[in-house]
C-alpha cells in the first residue's frame, strides 16, 4: 500500500515556469478573497455587475498538469434598463463532453500576480460571442495586518485579444457593447 500526497505550493512564492505535476498552487495567504464577491457600475440607467468567486483546486478540464486556487464568475450588464446579458447563474465546472455545460459555465476565469491588488481575466463576451482580456485592480487598498488588501472600489478594463486577419480582414468583432474602462464599488 502506497499514499502519495501531492505536494501544495503557495501562490505567493509559485514560479508558474516550474510546477511539478500533479501539485495543487494553493491560496494559502488568502490573496484571492480581496476580490471575492459582487462588484457594481451604475451610471443613470446602465449598470454593470460581476460577482466572483474563489474555486480551490481549479483543473481547467485536465488540461493543466497541476491543480490551482483561481477566481471564477459571471457578469451581468442592462444598458437604458433592459438586460443585455446576464450570466451571474453561473457553474465552475465544465465537462468538455456535455455540450449543455457550455452555456452556463463561467465566463469568467483569473489569474493572479504580483504585487496581488489585480486580477487578471480571462472574460467571453456573449454579447460579442468572443474571448477577450479584462483587468479588476484594486483602487487606493488598505494594507491589512496580514499583508493582504482590503478594497471597496476597484478598475475594470476590458479589451480585446490579439487576432488574425485573412487577406487584411479581422473575423472577429472589435468593437464592445460592455463597458471596457470603469470603476466599480463592491457591495457584497
Amino acid at each position: 500500500f502506497i499514499n502519495c500526497k501531492a505536494q501544495t505550493i503557495s501562490m505567493t512564492t509559485t514560479n508558474y515556469y516550474n510546477i511539478p505535476n500533479g501539485a495543487y498552487v494553493k491560496d494559502l495567504d488568502g490573496k484571492l478573497n480581496s476580490f471575492v464577491g459582487t462588484w457594481k457600475w451604475t451610471n443613470g440607467t446602465d449598470e454593470f455587475i460581476l460577482k466572483l468567486v474563489k474555486v480551490e483546486m481549479y483543473n481547467s478540464s485536465g488540461l493543466n498538469e497541476y491543480y490551482e486556487d483561481t477566481i471564477m464568475g459571471g457578469y451581468k450588464f442592462i444598458q437604458g434598463g433592459i438586460e443585455i446579458v446576464n450570466t451571474l447563474t453561473f457553474n465552475t465546472t465544465f465537462n468538455p463532453n456535455d455540450i449543455s455545460t457550455f452555456d452556463s459555465y463561467s465566463s469568467i476565469i483569473s489569474n493572479l500576480f504580483n504585487p496581488f491588488d489585480e486580477l487578471s481575466m480571462q472574460f467571453y463576451d456573449k454579447t460579442k460571442s468572443k474571448g477577450c482580456y479584462a483587468s479588476l485592480t484594486l483602487i487606493s487598498p488598505v494594507i491589512l495586518p496580514n499583508g493582504n488588501f482590503s478594497a471597496t472600489q476597484a478598475q475594470f478594463k476590458l479589451w480585446n485579444r490579439e487576432t488574425w486577419n485573412i487577406n487584411g480582414n479581422n473575423p472577429v468583432d472589435q468593437g464592445f457593447i460592455l463597458p471596457t474602462d470603469i470603476v466599480m464599488t463592491k457591495i457584497d
